[in-house]
Formats: structure tokens, sequence, C-alpha cells
């Protein structure tokens, strides 16, 4: 179980950790993130102010839990709160027919659909198995068991933040 636990950390804490650099690298990423909730009609100005500001600390500070064994169940329960705010936001506008432009990792202009509600959905069930599995996870992977471990959640993530790419390669004829 140990492995399984440092590979769902792994991804979580990676994924997490790109789409806070996205957000933060500079002043015009930060500024297109921020203003990418002006799409989000319902939540007022003060509210898109605080949300701009709040959601990469949110995404830097699970990063911090999830790397720091004694916090670990908290990094896993915040990414999964996280997560399930994204996926109803961007669900609950998508399904009321706008148009919420994709900055969750910084570059990307499309707008949100069912792919990425779905990488949501697959990310939020990796913070729940990982918060089901971490109280039962003792000891610790060494060796080619962790080498394996964490070579494998650094691919699943790499997916996962590029699964707008993915996407595209599938639907392209």
């Amino acid at each position: 179980m140990a492995m399984v636990e440092i590979a769902l950390r792994t991804i979580l804490a990676l994924v997490f950790a790109i789409a806070f650099i996205s957000k933060v690298r500079s002043a015009s990423a930060f500024g297109e993130f921020a203003s990418s909730l002006n799409d989000i009609g319902w939540l007022p100005r003060p509210g898109r102010a605080a949300a701009a500001r709040l959601i990469p600390l949110s995404e830097a500070a699970v990063v911090v839990l999830l790397v720091v064994p004694a916090t670990v169940a908290l990094g896993f329960g915040l990414g999964g709160l996280l997560l399930a705010g994204f996926t109803v936001v961007t669900g609950a506008e998508v399904a009321n027919g706008r148009q919420v432009q994709c900055r969750c990792f910084g570059a990307g202009s499309a707008p949100i659909g069912p792919a990425q509600i779905a990488r949501n959905v697959v990310l939020l069930a990796v913070s729940l198995a990982g918060l089901a599995i971490e109280p039962i996870s003792h000891g610790h992977a060494t060796g080619a068991a962790l080498v394996l471990a964490l070579g494998l959640a650094v691919l699943a993530a790499v997916a996962l933040v590029r699964w707008d790419d993915l996407v595209y390669l599938v639907r392209t004829p």
C-alpha cells in the first residue's frame, strides 16, 4: 500500500504544483488566469478577485501538505475539496451553456467542456483513493518499487496535465 500512496501523492502533488506555477509564473499569466474567472457569471467581482488569489494559494497548500508526511491526509482532503469545487462550478457553467475558459495549467484558452470535467473527475478519484488508502498505508517503499511508483506517477501526472492534447489526438480523424 505504501507504493500506491506514494504514487497517488506524487500524481496529485505534481498536477497541483504545475497548476500553481502556471498561474503565478508571471504577472501576465496571473492576469490571464484572473480574467478567466470573469466567465463565471454568478461570481461577483470581489469574489472573483478573492478566488484569483485563493485558488493558487490553495493549490500550493495541497502540494506542501502532500509532501509533509504528517499532513498527507489533509493534502488529499484539500485536494479533493478543490477538485470537487472546480468540477461542480465548471460543470454547472457548461450545463448552463456558458463558455468558461480553461486556465487550469496556464497557457490553454479552450473553453471547458466534458473532457476537462472528466479530467477533474479522474483527479478527484485520485484524491479520494489517496484519502482512503492513507490511514492503512504503513511502511516505506524502497528500491525498485519506489522507482516504479514514482515513474508511473510522473507519467500519469504528465498525461493529466496534457489531457487536452491527448483528447485532441483521440478526436482528430
